[in-house]
């Protein structure tokens, strides 16, 4: 998922999390949704998200996202009229 793309190979990959926003977890990811894309791990290993990957997080509140978390985030709101719930 997040090797290298093969020279001359055009594509976006997109590692999708669906479900609550934890703050347990989410704090953790704020540095790899920084423009540096670096996650540093517990155990202090750094792992670099590739330029053609993205991430998407699908939820239904962001009511435990800090406003660390939110403001690195695009947004995008759907109402649940909308999709027919």
């Amino acid at each position: 998922m997040n090797q290298p793309l093969p020279e001359g190979k055009v594509e976006k990959r997109w590692i999708l999390y669906d479900g609550d926003v934890d703050p347990w977890w989410v704090e953790d990811m704020n540095s790899v949704m920084d423009d540096n894309k670096l996650l540093t791990m517990t155990n202090g290993e750094r792992i670099r998200l590739e330029k053609h990957c993205a991430m998407l997080f699908e939820t239904g509140t962001l009511q435990h996202a800090s406003p660390a978390t939110v403001s690195r985030c695009g947004m995008v709101f759907v109402d649940d009229k909308d999709l027919g719930h």
